[in-house]
């Protein structure tokens, strides 16, 4: 079992800089987590601090990439984002500007310390980050599944290194399916807001298959309605991420109790996300779909009654 469980909670804690640091990385994730906040919150500590210490770090990342500044801009950011994900790592003082708030950089550091996650994973997300500022289709699946795991997989493989885990390699191959299963129901989820913004990531062969192009999603996406072969590729794309829930069905299995509620509950906000999408494909060109905070929350007392809670 890979576990460990030095102490990363505040309340523990004599380090201010620390202890603020991992107040202002729980404060973000209450603001933004929005889906995975509820199974983060049925993590124990100091477990859940490292969470949200991870989350912190994936936000600032996304919003990097993401920002409206010119392109050279965002490239440098995320350079710099990179560097002072070393530094901090490391241990050592920052040798350029932080882009992003400094007070995150000490939480990451004890995190990576505390569950000997590897640095690895870290370049790898900004890896995917870079991927979206270098391109915006994907010419078939397998392009696409190399995009997955840069920016979802290797968050599961952070997850299950602060969450311990048995079954070495296996369970790694495990945290990368289930992360490509995410990814994918957001990618279904995002459709209209993605194209609006440029981005296709919907495979261009399986568009050819179900005789669409681009100009032709566009034109759904602007008027809002699709026709049966929009819903026929939709189809399509929900089996794709259904299997990966499918072939990812034994990781709680793998982790330590204590920390399976967590994952499960993230994985059936999700998958109830992708049960939504795959009845009415349509209804993602009209808004952003999501689970209310009551379905949500009956999710993480499921998780909590059926699989142990916070100890």
């Amino acid at each position: 079992m890979n576990v460990k469980t030095l102490s990363l909670s505040p309340r523990t804690s004599t380090d201010t800089v620390l202890s603020g640091s991992l107040g202002y990385c729980r404060a973000l994730a209450r603001t933004h987590a929005r889906n995975f906040y509820y199974g983060m919150m049925l993590t124990p500590e100091p477990r859940r601090s490292a969470l949200y210490a991870i989350y912190a770090w994936m936000r600032h990342a996304d919003d990097l990439a993401d920002g409206s500044e010119p392109i050279e801009t965002r490239r440098l950011n995320l350079e710099q984002f990179r560097q002072c994900t070393v530094e901090a790592i490391e241990g050592k003082p920052p040798a350029v500007d932080s882009p992003v708030d400094h007070r995150l950089w000490p939480a990451i550091r004890r995190t990576v310390e505390d569950y000997e996650i590897s640095p690895r994973y870290f370049h790898e997300m900004i890896d995917g980050q870079w991927m979206d500022q270098e391109r915006s289709r994907y010419e078939h699946f397998d392009a696409l599944r190399r995009y997955c795991y840069h920016v979802a997989s290797t968050v599961g493989l952070v997850c299950i290194s602060i969450w311990g885990y048995k079954g070495g390699q296996e369970t790694r191959e495990l945290a990368i399916k289930r992360g490509m299963a995410l990814q994918l129901t957001n990618i279904l989820r995002d459709v209209a807001e993605d194209a609006q913004r440029g981005r296709i990531y919907l495979p261009q062969d399986d568009l050819q298959r179900y005789d669409l192009d681009e100009d032709s999603l566009l034109a759904m996406v602007n008027r809002r309605e699709a026709d049966e072969r929009f819903e026929r590729l939709m189809h399509h794309q929900v089996e794709r991420a259904r299997s990966y829930y499918d072939q990812s069905a034994m990781l709680e299995d793998q982790l330590q109790p204590a920390c399976r509620a967590t994952c499960w509950s993230m994985m059936r906000i999700y998958r109830g996300l992708l049960d939504r999408i795959a009845a009415d494909p349509a209804a993602v060109l009209h808004s952003r779909l999501g689970l209310s905070c009551w379905s949500k929350l009956a999710i993480a007392f499921s998780a909590a009654w059926h699989r142990g809670g916070p100890r």
